[in-house]
């Protein structure tokens, strides 16, 4: 029996010997980088990448399995564009407990890790192929952290399982990680998002699935669609459980610094622990904080030294049970608009959902604004999970603009579907009421009802609206399709009286500088020379028409009566179309000052505020019109009026400059206003005659006017100066035709005009007896100065010789009719006369 004892000790320990020898002989002439051509084909074969191993490769065997590598790179799928790298890596892998599959791996230490995530068109990450493959995912756009965390998960799954799937049982441990000078950059198709993580370190506790672990990061962020160029600092308590896809952070601390989505934050910082179960959707939320200082310049109206908070002590969503509970909720946020300073608060106390029953307390919350101060509630919440019902939602707002003060008070029962993220106002009613001065009455009401929809899950949303204005109806439907992306409109507005003029008075405008000089001339000969462009106004408004960018809307317009900046119209209809930030209006058609309008109007925001006109207004009595656009009576008469305009520009100024295009003028039976030109010719004779010593030259006089039975002008802009092609005004008195230069220059307000007038009968008309010494001469007349207080101006030195001739004509035969009695002699004088004068 000893005998046997000693022989199995003796092999046994033979075989130690021989193993251990085998083992040493084993270590010392395996070479791993032998294999890494074969490591290389086999990824190549498997998933058609490019495995680079440029580095050595360090290994042992035991007591662990460790691996050193340097310089590694993996491409693109049948490319060679890079989609991963490191400089360098090192970890050591337990064998023992791999053989009862736990993956227990000591501290691994990797240096310069570089990857390339890229979400395509058709929703797919170009690291599918790693991880066993994926389901394309195009219901949403993944942002950076649903990005930076698909790359992560599928690298820690392709690094744990040798890229297959995970088995049910394996278990990953690792002592720790130590990332440096790590870099991803994040590519979404779909989104347009591409962002770089660069400068990221990372530093982990021990690793364990459902064990939480202390983990510290640092990283910087830049990106663009919304732009992003911030610091990111963060640590936690993360807890991961992949397979049954739960994640948790206790005691999160994550800070960012610099431009976040188009602010410029000081500090942006969020405190708190999360819970998250993937199987379920569920989010448990505890002692949350997001905190934010900083500037918003890049808003639609920029806010500076802002403050804002969200606090949520308890939250817990847990869609598949239809359950929601929420506990004292509190958004603050206060800072400076360019008109003020801007407060808001909103509370929600308590609110507890199941599928059984609803409970909760009033919501509340205040806007302080600019002149607004509006105040929001919610209260009588009951009904389940199904249908969440609210006995009333409540908005009671004041806006005082001036002596102007506006109130609205609405109200209205509402039902929720938290699920589906509808909301119905069924039954909205309220009042507003305008109190102004400017008021005829000096106060306006207008009632409302109506009811209001929107189902965020179908991504649509309607609207009926009813009110009394002004004694008369207002009825607006509408619906809202793609609600959540580029909304998609349709409605229908019909109205009966709208004065746009008492709902929104227009804006005091800046009172126009004065001309440079006197308005006179020192040579009524000389034209005078033109003023130079001014430059534009420093304090000119912009023209923000940015709202017309992005959403899609059709429908029709019909208002009885309308008023909008003094003009008046009626019967007005109209066809609205906007796409792409062009706005058509077409078949628009109205009644206005005794005629009828017709024609189209286009606005451009996408491509500079393009504007285009074209537009005829037949049967027009002009005068009522020009008193109410311009608040002058500068022509009067009944006619029609042709316009093809277009421009472009940021403000009021560039829209002049850049007016181009044609008008065109034809009335009948009216009068210039302003001067009568008969009249200044009969002062003009006088002058010449001797009878008068009047001045040629005479301010625009109201009281004074010149009559016509038909006008008839084509005008053309250029770059804002309207430039009169034909001119052919006509009375029993005088004809009037343009000269040169004949300018109307609406970016100066100033005139340049002249005036060819010519005498054809005077046996009628204004003062005709008295102008036949002046019948058939041409008498240029100047209309120079601005708009407000033009200048008319006689060029006498245009037609002084004819005049003369006329007069020393007729003054030789008067004297010698005096002297011989004139009966023999008067036709014989006047046939000297004109071979002497030339006739």
């Amino acid at each position: 029996m000893k005998t046997w004892f000693k022989r199995i000790l003796i092999g046994l320990v033979v075989l130690v010997v021989v193993a251990v020898v085998g083992l040493a002989i084993f270590l010392l002439t395996f070479d791993p980088n032998a294999y890494k051509y074969k490591l290389e084909e086999l990824v190549q074969e498997r998933y058609n990448r490019t495995l680079a191993i440029n580095g050595e490769i360090e290994l042992s065997l035991f007591p662990r399995i460790g691996l050193a590598v340097q310089d590694v790179s993996l491409s693109e799928v049948n490319s060679t564009d890079e989609f991963a790298s490191i400089e360098s890596m090192r970890l050591a892998v337990a064998v023992w407990p791999l053989l009862s599959s736990n993956l227990v791996v000591d501290h691994v230490a990797i240096n310069g890790f570089k990857a390339r995530v890229v979400r395509d068109k058709s929703g797919h990450l170009n690291f599918e192929d790693l991880v066993g493959g994926a389901v394309a995912n195009t219901t949403a756009a993944a942002g950076p952290a649903s990005a930076a965390v698909g790359a992560m998960a599928g690298a820690a799954q392709a690094i744990a399982t040798g890229g297959a799937s995970a088995p049910a049982s394996m278990q990953i441990d690792i002592a720790g990680l130590d990332l440096q000078a790590g870099e991803l950059q994040l590519q979404d198709a779909i989104s347009g998002m591409a962002v770089a993580v660069t400068d990221l370190n990372a530093n982990t506790g021990r690793v364990t699935y459902n064990q939480p672990f202390d983990v510290s990061l640092s990283a910087r962020i830049e990106g663009g669609n919304p732009r992003v160029d911030a610091s990111l600092t963060g640590q936690g308590l993360l807890t991961l459980d992949p397979l049954g896809k739960r994640f948790a952070a206790q005691r999160l601390d994550v800070r960012m610094n610099g431009n976040i989505l188009g602010a410029d934050a000081k500090s942006l910082g969020a405190r708190g622990n999360l819970a998250f179960n993937g199987r379920t959707s569920s989010l448990d939320v505890a002692g949350l904080e997001i905190v934010f200082q900083g500037d918003v310049p890049d808003a639609g109206t920029p806010m500076n030294n802002v403050e804002a908070s969200i606090a949520v002590p308890k939250l817990a969503l847990d869609p598949h049970k239809l359950q929601l509970q929420l506990e004292r909720l509190a958004v603050r946020a206060k800072g400076a608009l360019p008109g003020g300073p801007f407060e808001l608060a909103a509370d929600a106390p308590a609110l507890n959902v199941s599928p059984s029953s609803a409970t909760g307390q009033a919501l509340t919350g205040r806007v302080r604004l600019q002149g607004l101060d509006a105040s929001f509630g919610l209260n009588g919440i009951s009904g389940n999970a199904s249908e969440l019902d609210i006995k009333e939602i409540k908005l009671d707002s004041t806006l005082t603009e001036g002596e102007r003060v506006v109130k609205a008070v609405f109200a209205s029962p509402a039902t929720f579907n938290l699920w589906q993220r509808a909301i119905s106002l069924s039954a909205m009613r309220g009042d507003v009421s305008i109190t102004d001065p400017g008021l005829p009455k000096g106060s306006l009401q207008i009632p409302v009802i109506g009811s209001m929809s929107a189902n965020l899950q179908n991504d649509q949303a309607g609207a009926k609206i009813n009110a009394v204005l002004e004694g008369g109806k207002f009825d607006l439907t509408a619906d809202v399709k793609q609600l959540t992306a580029v909304p998609d409109i349709t409605f229908a507005l019909a109205v009966d009286k709208l004065d746009l003029d008492k709902l929104a008075p227009p804006v005091a405008t800046r009172a126009a500088q004065a001309p440079a000089g006197d308005g006179k001339q020192d040579d009524p000969a000389k034209p005078p020379a033109k003023p130079a462009p001014a430059a534009p106004v420093s304090t000119e408004s912009e023209i923000d028409l940015s709202a017309l960018v992005g959403p899609t809307a059709q429908g029709t317009i019909k208002i009885g009566e309308l008023v909008v900046r003094g003009l008046k119209a009626s019967e007005l209809s109209a066809q609205i179309k906007l796409e792409k930030g062009k706005l058509d209006i077409s078949t628009l058609a109205a009644a206005l000052y005794g005629g009828k309008l017709g024609g189209m109007l286009s606005v451009n925001a996408a491509e500079g505020n393009q504007v285009v006109a074209k537009m005829t207004l037949a049967g027009i009595t002009i005068g009522p019109l020009l008193a109410d656009l311009v608040e002058q009576r500068a022509l009067t008469g009944t006619g029609s009026v042709a316009l093809d305009i277009k421009t472009a520009g940021a403000n009021s100024y560039a829209l002049t400059t850049g007016l181009n295009g044609s008008m065109q003028v034809r009335l009948r039976d009216g009068a210039v206003r302003g001067i009568n030109i008969a009249q200044t010719l009969r002062e003009l004779k006088a002058a010449f005659t001797g009878e008068a010593g009047d001045d040629p030259k005479l301010a625009a006089d109201q009281a004074r006017h010149t009559d016509f039975t038909s006008l008839e002008a084509d005008l053309v802009f250029v770059k804002g100066v309207a430039n009169a092609k034909r001119l052919e005004m006509a009375s029993p008195l005088l004809r009037i035709t343009q000269g040169e230069p004949a300018s109307i220059d609406f970016v100066q307000s100033i005139l340049n005009f002249v005036a060819k007038v010519r005498v054809v009968n005077t046996s009628t008309g204004q003062d005709g007896k008295d102008l036949e010494e002046l019948k058939g001469v041409t008498i240029p007349v100047l209309i120079s100065g601005p708009f407000e207080k033009p200048v008319y101006t006689v060029q006498w030195r245009g037609a002084v010789t004819d005049v003369l001739k006329r007069s020393l004509e007729r003054k030789l035969k008067e004297a010698v009719e005096q002297k011989a009695g004139g009966s023999k002699l008067a036709p014989q004088l006047d046939k000297a006369l004109k071979g002497i004068l030339g006739k």
